[in-house]
């Protein structure tokens, strides 16, 4: 195992769960409305990964996921994240909330996220099992799995839905942006079925509740290589069991500090490339000067830092070498299990990147398409294969996609989940959705759900997705500063392919401390991204004053938004 380049299944390390708990479950749920009673219900799995940007062209490495994956899924053109940093985003992601719906309003947090909101309520609630393996209130029935990076503030036991007994918490908050502790010698917060485990062997720890990764030990102590044959290792127990699974895989690649796998330190195609030159990168002093004071102050990037971005753009690609592995190794279990027909499998990240753009050097936490644009695959019963779809979406709809996938109602849900199932969206040919799809391709639960959404559609689908963000404080990265609390706090608008708005970005930017928006004095930026897709040009001067104000009145509205008000 140690040393090799592909994924392997170690049946001396399977993941060992009590005997007697592959039970039936009762669906308890379905008076509450909640489930489609009796109703088949589908696998699902997310590959969620870390910085992967979608505008640099991070999906070149992962070759064997086209071939395996995107050519028999359908990827997307316009998905987006809300607030481009690690545990907002993830935050948002797993409730289905908006950022301005689950942060901390006296400060502090994770990331200014309040945990405390998102755990309890994130689509593992309501679509896993309950401990005492009966379905609670707001449960679909799902046996959950969780290998890899959660939250930054990651919760050592098992949230709601996470703890049933076949249920597996294996999880960090992505360790050490310097080695060891991120991709080496990582530590796991490590449970079974809601109890503490402890690892088989000494090289990982004999603590109850953890797993620590070694060097001298499995997988070479490559956190994306445990976390992936952990994660088969899982499937191989639950995948012929009675009970629909959900598998989150979640590397921290290519999160900094980008540390490939020793077998792909060198001798690849990636060692010859330098980062992406076009564009945005080291734009000049004049095409940055009406931008907001963190961009238009920024220093020319030297050829010293240029090399710096090139050595770390070769190392992000080489981690996600080993991320196209673990899918194709994931894939190819799902597939031995005979269980990939009626899986529904999805590819993200949690925001994009930065390589240069904009003279940033490397981070995301900006408001341009090369921090906020992300890219997702998806592929499962009655999606086009090889196909493509250009509707907005962001990872603020997973959660209630989920919901919507395994038989529940996300608009029944409390609190309200602030994104919307794209169940229907994917699933339908044109403008409905036709008979046999629903009929044979799709699992029932899955299609009572399409049907729903579309009766319940009440006119096209967003022509907009909106961005929040608060600073982090002075952020500086390659001798660059990257955030600051006084200017780079945004909120914003950006339109795709709008009859009224086109293709553009409307952003407003205050200081931290304002971060209520309560003194209307903001700094804005407003660009034509069909005429200047790296947003360069900002038009907020010479824009129409009512447009101007027609745009302030939208994104006022939408940073007050809560579930059902939220578009």
């Amino acid at each position: 195992k140690v040393g090799t380049k592909r994924i392997q299944l170690s049946t001396s390390d399977s993941v060992n769960i009590p005997s007697g708990t592959m039970l039936g479950l009762a669906v308890a749920a379905a008076a509450a409305g909640v489930l489609a009673a009796g109703a088949a219900k589908p696998n699902i799995v997310l590959f969620l990964v870390d910085d992967m940007d979608y505008t640099l062209g991070a999906w070149t490495p992962m070759k064997q996921t086209t071939e395996l994956y995107s050519q028999k899924g359908a990827t997307a053109n316009n998905w987006f994240i809300h607030t481009p940093v690690c545990c907002p985003s993830r935050g948002e992601l797993l409730s289905g909330r908006y950022f301005h719906n689950i942060r901390m309003p006296t400060g502090g947090g994770c990331m200014h996220v309040d945990t405390n909101i998102v755990n309890p309520n994130s689509f593992g609630a309501h679509i896993g099992q309950s401990t005492d393996n009966v379905v609670g209130p707001r449960g679909s029935g799902y046996t959950m799995a969780w290998f890899g990076k959660h939250m930054n503030q990651c919760p050592s036991n098992p949230p709601p839905g996470w703890d049933c007994p076949t249920c597996i918490w294996f999880a960090n908050g992505g360790g050490s942006d310097s080695e060891p502790g991120g991709y080496l010698n990582a530590t796991f917060n490590y449970y079974v079925g809601g109890k503490a485990a402890t690892p088989t062997s000494p090289l990982n720890g004999l603590k109850a509740g953890s797993y620590k990764g070694s060097t001298a030990g499995e997988y070479a102590g490559y956190t994306t290589s445990i976390i992936a044959n952990k994660s088969i290792a899982w499937l191989h127990t639950v995948a012929k069991g009675p009970d629909p699974f959900f598998l989150a895989v979640a590397p921290k690649a290519p999160h900094v500090a980008a540390t490939p796998a020793p077998w792909y330190l060198t001798g690849t195609f990636i060692d010859s490339l330098q980062a992406p030159r076009g564009g945005a990168y080291n734009a000049s002093k004049e095409l940055l000067a009406d931008h907001h004071w963190l961009i238009a102050q920024q220093d020319i990037i030297t050829d010293e830092q240029g090399a710096e971005i090139d050595n770390l753009f070769r190392d992000r690609w080489r981690t996600l070498l080993s991320v196209d592995d673990a899918v194709a190794g994931v894939l190819g279990a799902l597939d031995e299990l005979a269980v990939l027909d009626n899986t529904y499998v999805f590819f993200t990240s949690d925001h994009g990147y930065n390589l240069g753009q904009h003279r940033l050097p490397s981070c995301k936490l900006n408001v341009y398409d090369h921090d906020i644009r992300i890219p997702m695959v998806i592929m499962g019963p009655g999606i086009q294969a090889d196909s493509t779809f250009d509707f907005i979406g962001s990872n603020v709809d997973l959660a209630p996609t989920f919901v919507s996938l395994a038989g529940g109602d996300p608009t029944t849900l409390s609190p309200p989940m602030d994104g919307k199932s794209v169940a229907a969206q994917l699933i339908k040919t044109g403008d409905r959705i036709t008979a046999d799809v629903l009929n044979t391709a799709v699992p029932a639960a899955t299609a009572a759900s399409v049907e729903r959404e579309l009766a319940a559609a009440d006119g096209p689908w967003r022509d907009h997705h909106w961005v929040e963000y608060n600073s982090l404080g002075s952020v500086t990265r390659t001798g660059h500063l990257v955030d600051d609390p006084n200017s780079n706090t945004y909120r914003a608008v950006r339109f795709v392919n709008s009859a009224k708005y086109g293709n553009s970005l409307f952003a407003e930017f205050t200081s931290l401390d304002n971060w209520n928006y309560t003194n209307t004095s903001f700094f804005i930026e407003m660009y034509d991204v069909d005429a200047d897709p790296h947003q360069l040009h900002n038009l907020a001067k010479t824009a129409n004053d009512s447009l101007k104000q027609e745009l302030h009145a939208m994104v006022a509205a939408q940073f007050a938004c809560r579930g059902a008000s939220c578009t």
